[in-house]
């Protein structure tokens, strides 16, 4: 008796294939897709960390005092005025007010005081107060902020200083160095 041997896959073995794959893809695709928001944070605040630390060494090679103000929703950069002697906007265009995802929960503690977030600000475009200065001479006023998604007690990334050293990101799960 002799068999006779085909080239190629029967049609069983391509749908098999075909059904372990897309199990495969489903799988990747919701792992990959639950952890958006987290990404998101993560890339929110290297932003934030990155454009403290350069208006920080602005404010020294400009010899400037820079200001940071944090709200629930957005946060900005201010520049004092000597003349005046006033904080106004920033007139340095990436250190332009930006605008929070709504998804972020901030939190933000200056000298061990927790500032409450998300209140009606009595500061007008007249009458600005920072958070946070970040001073010509290289020092900034200690601070914690934590940005982390919101109802998520966990997994937050907290930009800090002590006011004397650079301004450091911790980031979730690995050591403060």
């Amino acid at each position: 008796m002799k068999y006779k041997y085909s080239k190629g896959f029967t049609l069983i073995e391509i749908l098999v294939v075909m059904v372990l794959l897309g199990l495969l893809s489903g799988v990747a695709v919701f792992i990959l897709g639950s952890g958006k928001l987290q990404r998101e944070l993560d890339i929110e605040s290297h932003r934030l960390h990155t454009l403290l630390r350069m208006a920080s060494e602005e404010a020294i090679l400009s010899n400037t005092e820079i200001g940071f103000v944090i709200d629930d929703d957005h946060y900005e950069f201010l520049e004092y005025d000597d003349e005046k002697q006033t904080w106004a906007s920033s007139s340095v265009s990436v250190l332009k007010s930006r605008d929070l995802p709504e998804w972020l929960a901030p939190e933000f503690q200056r000298e061990g005081r927790t500032k409450i977030l998300g209140k009606d600000s009595s500061d007008t475009e007249e009458s600005k107060n920072p958070d946070i200065a970040l001073y010509s001479s290289g020092e900034v006023t200690p601070f914690s902020i934590t940005l982390r998604v919101q109802d998520n007690k966990e997994g937050g990334f907290i930009i800090s200083s002590d006011g004397l050293e650079e301004i450091k990101l911790i980031i979730p799960g690995k050591e403060e160095e």
